[in-house]
């Protein structure tokens, strides 16, 4: 009998004990930016008497938060309109191949390219939805896309035993029943505590050597994010492209000779759609003390994204060998010469955003 009342007393206890409440994200948008930028590059030197010039150029992407976006390229004295081609990695990402056989002079030692885009971005935040916030249906990603943003390429390694064992060392293995958001989140607190941020020529950024060195820029911070992510099932990218300052935004904050190159990354949650994350730039800001979730699940409207992912893998028609460019945030060059030794080779750039305003109708 008293067995009987004990069970009686467990099984009512069961009954009344709640589940625990998980948290219904969505994204709250604040507003829809118009957006237009120029690019100027140019490379000039001595003594290199090119007699042609290839000239490689990203097409932006369309992203969730990166809409109608239009590149546009324009090679001084290029008689021809650059042809659009795919790059040979598994993403194949549009690059714009331009060629200029030198018919003018001045081209013999320089080339100026100017690079235009257009685009509306969203700014908008990751949160918790109230009863009165409508439900909305987020598909999941289909399956070859899916598999995009899984696998192990280029700078974005995580297969190796080493990388295994850091990831288990540093309790980056995602555990049963952990939702992709809150993974996610933990992966980056993870990171903006232990790493650091660094800037130095010619830096390792692939995944594997950040691990080791602990400390990166935002392009091999971005790919470790990204490849603990990919690591543990969660589909991940990163974003090269630039910052959005205005001539007078960068003078009133001091901000000198910047061209305003970085990287963000995007990871995709269920039930929620592709979210935002800025491990770079909460690294970068750790020494002012700013808080680093200001920098995850939010859009500011002020970044646009040049291209998806690291490593553009392209062939040269100049030397019919193919090329894998790191990143693609300013046009790449190719010449053919027949001159022995080079002068100086100077290569600059300057970035202007031109406009960015909000747009008038409300975003739905």
């Amino acid at each position: 009998m008293i067995l009987n009342l004990i069970l009686g007393l467990l099984l009512n206890q069961t009954d009344d004990v709640k589940k625990p409440v998980v948290t219904r994200w969505s994204f709250e948008n604040v507003e829809t930016v118009l957006f237009e930028g120029e690019l100027s590059f140019r490379v000039s030197g001595q003594n290199m008497d090119v007699k042609e010039w290839g000239i490689f150029t990203c097409k932006a992407p369309e992203l969730p938060t990166q809409k109608n976006v239009q590149t546009k390229v324009l090679v001084l004295n290029a008689k021809t309109a650059p042809v659009p081609v795919r790059d040979f990695s598994p993403l194949m990402r549009t690059v714009y191949l331009s060629r200029l056989p030198v018919k003018e002079a001045i081209n013999k030692d320089l080339i100026d390219v100017k690079v235009s885009y257009q685009a509306e971005l969203v700014a908008r935040k990751l949160v918790p939805a109230t009863a009165d916030m409508p439900v909305v249906k987020v598909e999941p990603l289909k399956e070859q896309e899916k598999n995009l943003y899984l696998m192990e390429w280029g700078d974005v390694k995580f297969k190796d035993k080493e990388f295994q064992a850091w990831m288990e060392n540093n309790k980056l293995i995602r555990q049963a029943g952990e939702r992709d958001l809150d993974f996610a989140r933990k992966v980056f607190r993870q990171i903006n505590y232990k790493l650091d941020f660094d800037l130095a020529e010619n830096m390792d950024r692939k995944s594997t050597a950040v691990s080791i060195m602990m400390k990166s820029d935002a392009g091999g911070i971005s790919n470790l994010f990204v490849a603990i992510l990919r690591a543990n099932k969660v589909p991940a990218r990163s974003l090269w492209g630039r910052m959005l300052m205005t001539a007078a935004e960068m003078e009133k904050q001091k901000i000198k000779g910047s061209n305003q190159m970085s990287v963000r990354c995007e990871f995709f949650a269920e039930d929620i759609g592709w979210v935002p994350a800025d491990p770079g730039s909460a690294l970068y800001s750790k020494k002012n003390k700013i808080d680093p979730d200001t920098c995850f699940g939010i859009d500011y409207a002020a970044f646009f994204s040049q291209h998806v992912d690291p490593n553009i893998d392209v062939h040269n028609p100049l030397s019919n060998k193919r090329f894998n460019i790191i990143a693609m945030q300013t046009p790449s060059y190719w010449i053919y010469t027949q001159a022995t030794t080079l002068g100086t080779v100077k290569v600059t750039q300057d970035w202007k955003v031109t406009k960015r305003e909000k747009k008038m109708d409300t975003v739905k």
